[in-house]
């Protein structure tokens, strides 16, 4: 029984994912706290979301490609280096899977599911600036191919849920960095009359203020709506 609940799950995961990527990727995140320095990035259609800003998408092999999603990349700014997994290895949901640096700052982002990783995109390694252009498409992090799909995915966001839920994301940010305004040069980032959040908005931050970011944002795979 437990198999084919399994099965059954993992069918509709495809069906839902080739539903939704039959439509052209054209809408964008509809939110005030996003980059005034350039243009808004399109919204992915075919797209799973993670309580913890992972990205996750069905390959036709089964297995599950997984990136970081637009409110980790405009947060963070220009990457200097990423620390990878190694293809091969093993990881369970909520293990570090990845970890982002720049100068004295860094953030771990937990794997959103669990299982054995196919392929490890070592091109954001080697060249972490393309992770500042698009987190959806090149800058994939891995390929896995997953063992406990049907139990991970039960609190994934898809299509408008997805949409709705970033959004209120970059709302849920912007309140962050307003709390967390401890230099004068914030005053220049963060406008109180509803104005926007620059990208690489951790540069005006300290490293206590990363690490409560790295919790209220990354850590809850587990949220539902």
């Amino acid at each position: 029984m437990v198999a084919l609940f399994v099965v059954v799950t993992f069918i509709v995961f495809i069906v839902i994912s080739a539903l939704l990527q039959k439509t052209e990727v054209e809408d964008s995140v509809d939110d005030l706290a996003v980059s005034s320095h350039r243009a808004v990035l399109p919204f992915p259609k075919g797209y799973f979301f993670s309580p913890n800003h992972t990205w996750l998408s069905l390959e036709s092999s089964g297995n599950i490609t997984i990136g970081v999603d637009e409110l980790v990349q405009r947060f963070f700014g220009k990457i200097s280096s990423v620390k990878l997994k190694n293809s091969g290895d093993y990881v369970m949901k909520g293990e570090e899977l990845v970890i982002f640096n720049k100068g004295d700052k860094k953030i771990s982002i937990a794997s959103p599911i669990s299982g054995k990783i196919e392929y490890a995109n070592f091109e954001i390694d080697q060249n972490p600036e393309k992770l500042t252009n698009d987190p959806y498409q090149e800058c994939w992090m891995y390929s896995l191919k997953p063992t406990h799909l049907s139990d991970d995915i039960k609190s994934f966001k898809i299509a408008d849920q997805a949409k709705t839920w970033i959004s209120n994301e970059f709302s849920r940010l912007k309140d962050f960095v307003l709390a967390h305004q401890n230099q004068p040069a914030l005053s220049n980032v963060t406008l109180s009359d509803g104005g926007t959040l620059v990208e690489g908005i951790a540069d005006y931050l300290d490293n206590n203020a990363i690490i409560e970011f790295e919790k209220q944002f990354l850590e809850n795979l587990n949220e539902e709506l």
